[in-house]
């Protein structure tokens, strides 16, 4: 379900909340995401999704197709061009977040355990990828005063654990509003990405309440 339902117009929410395991599954796919990232802000056609991408159509379509039917992105307009339809499809909200009780339930199981390192490891493939094109590119990500690429790892307290697992996610819910605070984007806007991944190494005695 979505915390704040999209207009009948098409606009989007302002969170989707994933909530069931076929739509995990259906997001557990780099291109997926990549098709889903590019509707986000502005609907956009499969061919126009493809150039974005720099993939071709044929290869998206029925990606495009298995979003639409898991309800995570809609067909928002039609126009005919040169004796066919250009279909116009846009995301359903502008973030999404997966229900975390799909994977803490007590009927929880192995495809639930699956899907969820399937969408982890997407995320990550999906991170890698712009962090690589990003320093191919000529960015010095390692001394740039605007970005921060790093990696601690950290020894404390089972106390100081928990408050710094309540601090990490005061600034992930900080950045999710400010996300959906204006209903677009502006031009001279820029765009970042925020990657967090926070767990124990030794598997833990305890989680954070």
């Amino acid at each position: 379900m979505s915390d704040k339902s999209a207009s009948s117009s098409g606009d989007p929410a302002d969170v989707y909340t994933i909530s069931s395991l076929e739509q995990v599954k259906v997001v557990a796919d780099p291109l997926r995401v990549r098709i889903l990232e590019t509707i986000v802000l502005e609907p956009r056609t499969t061919k126009q999704i493809a150039e974005i991408l720099g993939e071709k159509p044929t290869r998206l379509y029925h990606h495009v197709d298995a979003l639409a039917e898991a309800g995570l992105i809609r067909l928002v307009d039609t126009r005919p061009v040169r004796g066919t339809t250009e279909k116009y499809y846009r995301a359903v909200a502008r973030s999404f977040r997966t229900d975390p009780g799909l994977f803490s339930g007590a009927d929880a199981g192995d495809d639930e355990a699956r899907a969820l390192a399937d969408i982890a490891t997407t995320m990550f493939h999906n991170v890698t990828e712009e962090v690589r094109n990003l320093v191919l590119s000529g960015y010095d990500l390692g001394s740039a005063d605007d970005g921060l690429l790093s990696y601690v790892e950290v020894h404390a307290s089972e106390d100081e654990i928990r408050a710094l697992h309540d601090r990490l996610l005061a600034i992930l819910t900080d950045l999710q509003e400010m996300c959906c605070d204006d209903a677009e984007a502006s031009d001279a806007e820029r765009r970042y990405r925020f990657s967090l991944a926070w767990f124990p190494l030794d598997g833990g005695t305890s989680e954070p309440d």
